[in-house]
């Protein structure tokens, strides 16, 4: 072959490749998907990931496995959906706290605002404020602050960000706190209920040990009262100016071609507004809320000054340098 003949099928050979790389969206999908969770099984979370990829597997027809992956605060998860492929067979459930928290606080396999293709959001954890028998005379948030004033309290959660409302409450209140990050949130509940730790970040696991008389709840830290304890009112309503904001994120890899990306986001709020996944976020007190992507962003960046001026007052926040 002549040189130029040689150049020029280089040269064809190129977009070649990059076509051949790239996922044929009039195809996809074609095979197996992959939905990452940053959390063990059990939790909140995981109910929410069963319950879309179950959705999704019948209206795209092909298997949707859930991959948890728990550990390092939540932030494994995000780090193997960055890691992937941006071929649409890749997504999952990128909480708040690793996008806005974990920034803060250590380091990181992925840079949160640059590293995925957001979707969606599609609900929100609640967070209850639960004691068990290590505070045996506490019956309501004014004892529990009052108890917090004479000596610090254990709180635990997986992740400092689901702790925003118990870090606003020393800062507002006085109350002391020992912070204890833990990896699995049932083991969170299993260790307040035996005594071990005097409160957590509780969230559906929670609603059988309460009405079973394991753990008394003493308020909602979510913007709203849980539909299983309409009696207990939010940390707002008992004069605390705090909420604890879980949004479940949904985003695939950065560099997912467009047409993927909207398929995505459209089959994720299907499987938000459909009836039986309404149904069983209802049934574990999690609230639906379905938004694009857009909105989405809108609501993350509205939330994420208080979360950080939470934990800074904390003195959660690494120190750099």
């Amino acid at each position: 072959m002549h040189r130029r003949g040689l150049l020029g099928a280089i040269a064809l050979s190129a977009p070649a490749i990059q076509a051949a790389a790239q996922p044929a969206p009039d195809r996809w999908p074609s095979r197996e998907m992959q939905l990452v969770t940053g959390f063990g099984p059990g939790g909140g979370t995981d109910l929410i990931a069963r319950a879309i990829a179950a959705h999704m597997e019948k209206a795209l027809g092909v298997s949707v496995v859930v991959r948890n992956t728990p550990g390092a605060g939540g932030t494994l998860g995000p780090g193997r959906i960055a890691q992937s492929k941006p071929d649409g067979y890749t997504f999952g459930l990128v909480g708040f706290s690793a996008l806005v928290v974990a920034p803060l606080t250590m380091d990181l396999p992925y840079k949160p605002w640059e590293s995925f293709d957001f979707l969606a959001v599609t609900s929100e954890l609640r967070i209850g404020v639960p004691v068990g028998p290590s505070l045996p005379n506490v019956r309501t948030l004014a004892d529990f602050i009052a108890e917090g004033r004479r000596r610090p309290l254990t709180i635990a959660s997986t992740n400092p960000g689901s702790a925003v409302s118990f870090f606003d409450l020393a800062r507002l209140t006085g109350l002391q706190m020992t912070y204890v990050q833990i990896s699995s949130i049932t083991e969170a509940a299993t260790q307040v209920a035996g005594g071990h730790i005097d409160s957590y970040t509780g969230t559906s696991e929670m609603i059988g040990l309460v009405k079973g008389g394991n753990l008394r709840m003493l308020a909602s830290a979510s913007v709203d009262r849980w539909p299983e304890f309409p009696d207990v009112p939010t940390l707002i309503e008992q004069g605390h100016d705090t909420a604890t904001r879980q949004l479940i994120i949904w985003a695939a890899p950065a560099g997912l071609p467009p047409v993927i990306r909207d398929r995505l986001e459209a089959a994720l709020l299907a499987a938000a507004r459909d009836p039986e996944v309404l149904a069983r976020q209802e049934a574990a007190s999690i609230a639906p809320r379905p938004l694009g992507r857009a909105a989405a962003m809108a609501l993350i960046q509205e939330v994420r000054p208080g979360v950080e001026a939470a934990l800074a007052a904390s003195g959660m926040v690494r120190k750099r340098g």
